[in-house]
């Protein structure tokens, strides 16, 4: 085991004999991991499962690569393979990855369009197929990154409509007791959280005394298991109002009541929004239930929005009242304040025009 002490990032690499050949592996971030790539690559070679570069396809590696990376969640690793059966591996999976050019990218991006798919489905590919190839680079097998060559497909963003903020209001109100699943779109509306992480919302997250959620895990759609968050930004505190704590006070009481009517039968998981029996809620359930509350309580004239536009509703609203874009961030749990910023551009222009005018207040000639 080796490490380059000028390197500023990943230092550790390690080199063993094959055929007659030194391998040689870098870009590993401390020697623990430097070592079990190593003892993996042993493995292989005594299972006579190793490629050599030079013969490994695309689609080979791009296997592998993704059976290395532990600290992605596990609907991140569920796409990234989805990403590769439907529309990577197809088009450039049987290509030696020695032998890929900036060509075989271009057409995979063509290949995507030419299926219909939208240009953000298009970009998030090719980001994928960019990692892996950036991988690859750090570890030795290719000299340089053919996707970095290729212009990285762009996004034209389709702002959704909203609804008016009284219509939502009004909505919230009028349904209240329409679904037990109400609850998540409220949740949705004045917290920002994800479907999945209100799923796993539990009770001892939350600090009533203080106003306090505590968001620390996701529920995982399908097999309605616990699992950690995305990005460690996405672990973060929310502050809620007093009559969020009380409508919160009401829902631990109606599942209170379902827990004494069942007794050893209740299933209790501590979760906030749950079956009747006390299991995770189904999350195309309460997208459902929430279809179902505006086809029953929405004005006409309003846009439908789907559930996960609920989260877009709370930092529009906040955004919209003059709160900063970093307080918003960290509510969204997004990585930077960068992303709220691209996500929410089209409502700065309000927020200019209102620090314009509260200037002039301040300082006024006349």
């Amino acid at each position: 085991m080796y490490e380059n002490t000028e390197a500023k990032s990943n230092p550790f690499w390690f080199q063993v004999m094959v055929n007659g050949k030194r391998v040689t592996r870098r870009g590993f971030r401390t020697r623990g991991e430097a070592k079990k790539a190593r003892a993996a690559l042993i493995t292989e070679l005594s299972k006579d499962e190793y490629i050599e570069p030079s013969k490994m396809t695309f689609g080979e590696y791009y296997i592998k690569w993704l059976k290395s990376r532990n600290n992605l969640a596990f609907n991140t690793l569920k796409m990234y393979s989805k990403y590769f059966k439907s529309h990577i591996n197809p088009v450039i999976g049987h290509i030696p990855i020695s032998k890929l050019t900036p060509s075989h990218i271009e057409e995979l991006l063509e290949a995507m369009r030419e299926k219909g798919l939208g240009d953000e489905m298009v970009k998030r590919n090719y980001a994928v197929v960019h990692a892996a190839l950036n991988a690859a680079v750090k570890k030795d097998i290719l000299i340089r990154n053919v996707a970095g060559r290729v212009e990285k497909p762009k996004v034209t963003r389709k702002e959704r409509p909203l609804m008016e903020t009284d219509a939502l209001q009004q909505m919230l109100k009028d349904s209240k007791d329409f679904s037990r699943y109400w609850i998540a779109a409220y949740l949705a509306v004045m917290t920002g959280m994800r479907i999945g992480e209100i799923c796993g919302l539990q009770w001892a997250d939350i600090d009533f005394d203080r106003g306090l959620i505590l968001v620390q895990r996701n529920m995982l759609e399908d097999t309605n298991e616990f699992s950690s968050l995305k990005t460690n930004k996405s672990r973060r505190v929310i502050a809620i109002s007093p009559q969020v704590v009380e409508t919160l006070k009401e829902q631990r009481q109606k599942v209170d009541i379902e827990k004494a009517e069942l007794k050893g039968e209740y299933q209790d998981r501590d979760l906030v929004v749950c079956s009747s029996k006390g299991t995770a809620a189904l999350q195309n359930r309460i997208r459902s239930s929430w279809k179902r509350i505006q086809e029953l309580y929405k004005k006409e004239d309003e846009p439908e929005l789907r559930f996960h536009d609920l989260r877009h509703a709370h930092a529009s609203i906040l955004l919209k009242q003059g709160v900063h874009p970093k307080v918003v961030s960290e509510r969204l749990g997004h990585s930077t304040i960068t992303l709220t910023l691209e996500t929410y551009s089209h409502l700065l222009p309000h927020m200019q025009s209102d620090a314009a005018i509260g200037l002039e207040q301040m300082i006024n000639l006349k």
